[in-house]
């Protein structure tokens, strides 16, 4: 998923880390928008016309359905055409690997047209329309694997992958899964510790996967009102929430909302997290906030 993978685990067998990335690499063969093969590629290349998907996939859509409403739209996966035209078609690890859309795909679209029958494991799509789940994907493969770990015997497990992470369990410190929050500059020590007994954590940046086109720097965060990489003020938010989907689904609507709307973003969804503006600034909800400058988080 073009991102660090960590795995750590309580109790089990050390064999659980094998089929932990089996695991995740089937999902990516199956989410991965720079496969020709997966279904999010054969979705993408129907043009309205019925798909039958793995039974993971309709997870992953109706995550989707549930992020996109969940943020207000702020969590779009159909501005895929508006991303691919700022420049990213190409997967960072691999440049033979290229996202190839029909002609006729639209700058968004409304993902409630989309048609999930869950029964015959078939999908519909509207003509035109071009999904990528994006960081979701990552937040709810963290979710799905750690979940997988526990049926298999681990009595506790932290899943990361890249900025995603869902822990559930025994954790290895008396105190809980503690969570390091980094500062977007890699010279400067981390801006908050997170300790949850479960849930997920995610976050979102602009400062990470940028790159140059058109004689502008841009990066990956597209902001669905304008279909650009977002200009946004804040360098990185982190969402701490019940899920990684969930967590990375409010990263992503945090990080739009801005300086000025993060924190009441947060708020309003019931949520704790962490913003790091451009110019250093740290913005944290009040029940994050401690004597110690640790961050006592807990999922909701």
């Amino acid at each position: 998923m073009g991102s660090e993978l960590r795995i750590v685990l309580t109790g089990g067998s050390l064999e659980l880390i094998r089929v932990a990335r089996n695991h995740i690499a089937r999902l990516e063969s199956l989410w991965s928008r720079f496969l020709a093969t997966s279904d999010i590629s054969r979705i993408n290349g129907a043009q309205g016309a019925p798909v039958t998907v793995d039974p993971a996939t309709l997870t992953l859509l109706g995550t989707m359905l549930d992020a996109w409403v969940l943020t207000d739209g702020r969590y779009d996966p159909t501005i895929l055409p508006a991303l691919l035209r700022q420049g990213y078609t190409c997967s960072r690890f691999d440049p033979t690997l290229v996202t190839l859309l029909p002609s006729l795909a639209v700058p968004a679209g409304h993902l409630v047209d989309t048609t999930l029958d869950l029964e015959r494991g078939v999908v519909v799509v509207p003509r035109g329309l071009a999904l990528d789940p994006g960081g979701l994907g990552k937040g709810l493969a963290a979710d799905l694997t750690v979940r997988l770990l526990l049926a298999e015997g681990a009595a506790g497990a932290l899943v990361g992958i890249g900025g995603d992470l869902a822990v559930a369990g025994e954790s290895p410190s008396p105190d809980g899964w503690v969570i390091g929050v980094e500062d977007p500059d890699p010279s400067r020590p981390d801006v908050a510790a997170i300790v949850l007994d479960a849930g997920g954590v995610a976050t979102s940046s602009t400062v990470s996967r940028r790159w140059a086109a058109g004689g502008r720097e841009r990066h990956h965060v597209i902001d669905p009102a304008t279909g650009e990489s977002s200009e946004t003020d804040l360098a990185t938010v982190t969402a701490i929430a019940s899920t990684g989907w969930a967590a990375e689904a409010h990263a992503t609507a945090g990080l739009l909302a801005g300086g000025e709307g993060v924190l009441d973003h947060f708020t309003r969804h019931g949520l704790s997290g962490v913003a790091v503006a451009h110019d250093g600034r740290v913005l944290l909800t009040d029940d994050l906030r401690t004597r110690s400058g640790a961050v006592q988080g807990g999922s909701r």
